[in-house]
């Protein structure tokens, strides 16, 4: 009996080093149509990531952190360490409000704070294979049965990565709202495609007013022609990004593979050693 208890701890601690292949639950956010983008959080202590885009300034999102299962607020505000976003000038980058609701004495009170972009930290992140800067980032301890309604605002385009909590729980879904599942290859495209602003155009009635219908023959003076080089080099890219992310797929799957392989040789192994233990065991008692 107790080397069966020594088998199952071991397993216990195989399969928490194979969850911490992931550091987040990953998440995408889905802007809502009609009405505020919100998400809803259950647990704000397990750790999340959820991946958007900025196409305007004035956009809010809102995450409403619902239950602190260990009584600790933890979160920042990412950007892609690439072109245009490490490029921006700060007064361009997001800024986060939040607003901490929590019963004393049987009243409930409610603080309200800003966060500006104050910091520019780069690092490298290894569970999503992407470099990034912190630009914000915040940690307190709550009051019991704090809960807390984050605001997240756009003063410019961008990609972001709203990161909240810190214990690594894989199990459970705790998100809900506008937002989704946000996979491996989704990611990487999310990383490697940026967002530019789009100048506005004008309306045909402006066009009709300020300019004479050209002739066929000007179009096809004024026409750019798209030489065979440009062509091809957009295929290229494409073709890189696509490449890019089968290549993610492909280290995805091989780590599955060599942690599966690792599992269960391991098992294996320990099968082997326990039976060579009663075997040995069973031989010292006959010889008795």
């Amino acid at each position: 009996m107790k080397y069966l208890w020594v088998i199952l701890l071991i397993l216990v601690v195989f399969i928490l080093q194979t969850n911490k292949i992931y550091a987040h639950q990953p998440f995408k956010i889905i802007k809502s149509t009609t009405d505020i983008t919100t998400i809803d959080l259950s647990d704000a202590s397990v750790s999340h990531a959820f991946y958007g885009e900025f196409e305007s300034t004035d956009e809010e999102i809102i995450f409403n952190l619902n239950n602190f299962s260990d009584n600790i607020l933890k979160f920042s505000i990412l950007i892609p360490d690439q072109e245009p976003e490490n490029q921006i000038k700060e007064n361009y980058l997001p800024e986060l409000s939040i607003e901490k609701l929590s019963n004393s004495e049987n009243q409930q009170e409610s603080i309200k704070e800003l966060y500006k972009a104050n910091i520019r930290s780069t690092f490298y992140e290894p569970y999503s294979q992407m470099n990034l800067i912190r630009v914000i980032s915040h940690q307190e301890t709550l009051q019991n049965g704090s809960t807390i309604k984050v605001t997240l605002k756009s003063n410019g385009v961008l990609r972001y990565v709203f990161s909240v909590g810190s214990k690594e729980i894989f199990s459970s879904v705790y998100a809900s709202g506008n937002t989704e599942y946000f996979n491996s290859s989704a990611q990487i495209a999310w990383y490697i495609n940026p967002i530019y602003i789009n100048e506005p155009t004008s309306t045909p009635q402006e066009l009709n007013e300020s300019k004479p219908t050209p002739t066929h023959e000007e179009l096809n003076e004024n026409k750019p022609i798209q030489s065979a080089e440009e062509i091809q080099s957009t295929t290229k890219t494409q073709d890189l990004f696509i490449e890019q992310i089968d290549n993610t797929n492909i280290s995805e799957n091989r780590i599955n593979i060599s942690t599966l392989i690792s599992v269960f040789s391991s098992i294996i192994l320990i099968v082997v050693i326990v039976l060579i233990t009663y075997k040995y065991k069973d031989n010292k008692n006959g010889n008795n």
